[in-house]
């Protein structure tokens, strides 16, 4: 991976999103939306819901209809410019249909599917190269790479599930949106469900846990959003992260290993501790 890539500022920050862990989280997300909305607590909001890719995020700018540069997150305000990696990747489209906005600027995930992630770690190990701890690493250094030649060999995918700076809104609600990046030629995920209240929220994400080994692609959660975008507005930010949105985390992955000695270390004012050997294991 190279650190020669120009930094640019992004022009509306890429903030991170607050988590839940169980339902009662996500009851207490509805009641601080409903409050701040000043929402009767019988009214049902209808959210967004998503898996959430573990990848990389990226962001990418199209003008008059011509994608004219692509950045990375890097710390949510500034990014790098990654322009000719993404341009190599089949989820990227170079243009947009006519009647798109202005200016539109897409944000989404980056990612390895597990199949491609297994055939890219035997070429390397093949030609004595090493190999990659996980897709997410994989995804990371292949898009960091000086010789886009590099990041067009590897088989890396883009999933599209938000924006950034837009000319002029071309729907009214997030899952509007997300049907027009479907138009314009993006890859949307074919799990992003609208949800009429919490309990179907934690019905959609019990679904996708219980698939999560299935989807051919890392996830650590999924994504709700209140699907109105008036009221994604009202609601704004707090620190940095909005309002409007949560993640609610899966729980910690587990494996078994095997405990294969014991080690003594001796300190140095001769304290004896025991030291695990355990038998590698990837989680």
């Amino acid at each position: 991976p190279s650190k020669n890539f120009k930094k640019v500022k992004h022009k509306t920050a890429m903030l991170s999103l607050g988590n839940a862990f169980s339902e009662e989280d996500l009851i207490n997300f509805e009641k601080k939306i409903l409050n701040f909305l000043n929402i009767k607590s019988e009214y049902n909001i209808e959210f967004s819901a998503e898996p959430k890719i573990d990848g990389i995020s990226a962001s990418l700018f199209y003008k008059d209809g011509k994608f004219v540069q692509g950045l990375s997150r890097g710390d949510g305000q500034v990014g790098e410019d990654i322009t000719e990696n993404l341009k190599t990747l089949r989820d990227v489209p170079i243009t947009l249909p006519k009647g798109v906005p202005d200016i539109v600027e897409i944000r989404g995930e980056v990612y390895m599917a597990h199949d491609d992630f297994e055939t890219l770690n035997r070429q390397q190990s093949d030609k004595g190269r090493k190999t990659f701890a996980n897709p997410r690493n994989a995804a990371a250094g292949s898009l960091r790479q000086l010789d886009t030649k590099i990041t067009a060999s590897r088989p890396l995918k883009f999933f599209a599930y938000t924006w950034g700076e837009m000319s002029e809104m071309p729907g009214d609600t997030q899952s509007e949106m997300m049907a027009c990046f479907d138009a314009w030629g993006f890859t949307v995920n074919p799990d992003f469900k609208v949800c009429e209240n919490v309990d179907a929220l934690n019905k959609h994400w019990q679904d996708i846990e219980e698939r999560r080994s299935m989807l051919g692609y890392d996830i650590d959660g999924m994504v709700y959003k209140i699907d109105r975008l008036d009221w994604q507005s009202r609601l704004g930010f707090v620190s940095r992260a909005p309002r409007w949105a949560i993640a609610h985390k899966f729980p910690a992955e587990k494996a078994i290993t095997k405990l294969l000695d014991i080690d003594i270390q001796v300190g140095r004012t001769g304290a004896l501790t025991p030291v695990a050997k355990l038998k590698k294991v990837t989680v």
